[in-house]
């Protein structure tokens, strides 16, 4: 099963962050932000909330595609969300579902 993958990057830098420095990176794949697989420590939700609509487009458009987005704390931080090439996975099945048991019945 092939699945997108978004990287965000800090490109630009106005002035101090708390939690962002140049050159930062995170990586979302098949919907999932795992912080281990990023360079900040600490994220700013503020942040977040705004490069989510963009990482929604992105993950549909094709490898190569790339947007900028300004932090909106005075934007002193500028982003980039770039679509890479798609990987392959074994996607959201968790073992249990992959071995298809049947459907458990609660009865009262």
């Amino acid at each position: 099963m092939k699945y997108s993958v978004v990287k965000i990057s800090v490109v630009g830098l106005k002035k101090e962050c708390p939690f962002y420095k140049f050159g930062d990176t995170m990586i979302i794949r098949q919907q999932c932000f795992s912080p281990h697989h990023a360079t900040p420590s600490e994220f700013c939700m503020h942040s977040l909330y705004d490069l989510y609509p963009i990482y929604m487009e992105l993950r549909k458009a094709p490898p190569g595609t790339k947007q900028r987005k300004s932090c909106p704390d005075e934007g002193i931080i500028e982003f980039e969300l770039e679509r890479l090439p798609d990987e392959d996975g074994t996607g959201w099945a968790r073992p249990e579902e992959q071995e298809k048991k049947p459907a458990k019945t609660i009865t009262p």
